[in-house]
């Protein structure tokens, strides 16, 4: 799990990647919601978003559970082995996380 700095905008990017054996467990949305917290509360920042296949329920699950908004859909911004995939886009801003 990570957030990806943006200084310019004061906003970061939240990624995670839960391996298999760990689904349905909880620990991604402890991490998630950890990593919000610290990127209010000590990076100060105003904003923080994520992405996710939308093909891939599991990940933006955890982005509801914690708090995100759904912002809408970027279509086929993504491509992997050659095809191309949607992405659910998700973002909370400091004021709605207080």
């Amino acid at each position: 799990m990570a957030i990806s700095i943006h200084s310019t905008f004061n906003r970061g990017e939240l990624a995670y990647w839960v391996g298999k054996p760990y689904w349905g467990q909880g620990y991604g949305t402890e991490a998630a919601k950890a990593l919000l917290r610290y990127g209010f509360e000590v990076l100060q920042l105003n904003r923080i978003y994520a992405q996710s296949f939308t093909t891939n329920p599991g990940s933006w699950r955890i982005m509801e559970k914690i708090g995100l908004k759904y912002e809408g859909t970027l279509r086929q911004h993504a491509s992997r082995f050659g095809e191309y995939y949607d992405l659910a886009q998700y973002g909370i801003l400091k004021e709605e996380f207080n």
